[in-house]
C-alpha cells in the first residue's frame, strides 16, 4: 500500500516593516531573508523549508499585508540548511518540492513574433487568477508586447484593466513604450495586477 503523501501549509505574509512565516518575523534588510524570497520569487523551495519538511508536501501562501505594520517581531521559527528543490505550481498556493513548475495552458500560448537574429529572453507571467505562463520575447520587444500578449492568451475571458509590475524588487512598469532590454527585464518575472479587484498574488519584495 502507498503511502499518502502529506501536506504542510506555510504561510508567508508581507508587512511594511518585514515578512512572516509562520509567525516568525523576518527582515527585508537581511540576506537570508533576501535569499529567502528570492527562491520563492523563482518557484524554487527555500533551503530551510525543505531542510525541515523533507517527507511532506509544501504548500506556500503568500499573502501581501504592505499597508500594514507587523506589531509582532519575536522570532520563532527557526532555519534549517537543506537542499532547494522546484516548487509544483504557481504562487500564491506553491505545492511540491520535487516536481519542476508546470505551464498552464502550454499549447494554447498565443504566438508572439521572434526574431532568431535578435538575443531572445524568457519571460515569467504571473496572472491575476494565480496562472503562471512562460513566453520567450526579443529583447527589442516593449513592455507593450507583454501586455498585449496576455490579453490575447486570455482571450474571451479577459479581465478587467490590469497593469504590469516586476516580482523582486517590487517595481510597477508604467511605461509601456520601454524595451526589455532598456527596463532591465530579461529572465524577469512579470505580474498581471488588476485595477479593479484585488489580485491573489502580488510583489514579493
Amino acid at each position: 500500500m502507498i503511502a499518502k503523501k502529506e501536506f504542510v501549509d506555510v504561510s508567508i505574509k508581507l508587512w511594511k516593516n518585514g515578512f512572516t512565516v509562520n509567525d516568525d518575523f523576518r527582515s527585508y534588510s537581511d540576506g537570508a531573508s533576501q535569499q529567502f524570497l528570492n527562491s520563492i520569487k523563482k518557484g524554487e523551495l527555500p533551503m530551510e523549508l525543505q531542510g525541515i519538511f523533507d517527507k511532506e508536501e509544501v504548500d506556500v501562501k503568500v499573502e501581501d499585508k504592505k499597508n500594514e505594520v507587523c506589531m509582532s517581531t519575536k522570532p520563532v521559527f527557526q532555519p534549517f540548511s537543506g537542499q532547494g528543490h522546484r516548487l509544483g505550481s504557481a504562487t500564491p498556493k506553491i505545492v511540491s518540492k520535487a516536481k519542476s513548475i508546470e505551464v498552464e495552458n502550454k499549447n494554447n500560448l498565443s504566438t508572439v513574433p521572434l526574431n532568431n537574429l535578435e538575443p531572445i529572453t524568457n519571460i515569467q507571467i504571473w496572472l491575476a487568477n494565480g496562472k503562471r505562463i512562460v513566453q520567450k520575447f526579443n529583447i527589442s520587444h516593449r513592455i507593450s508586447h507583454i501586455k498585449d500578449f496576455i490579453e490575447k492568451y486570455q482571450g474571451s475571458q479577459r479581465s478587467p484593466p490590469f497593469s504590469l509590475a516586476t516580482a523582486l524588487p517590487f517595481l510597477k512598469l508604467l511605461d509601456e513604450t520601454l524595451t526589455l532590454e532598456e527596463a532591465d527585464l530579461q529572465n524577469a518575472v512579470i505580474i498581471q495586477r488588476l485595477q479593479k479587484t484585488a489580485e491573489p498574488f502580488r510583489e514579493l519584495s
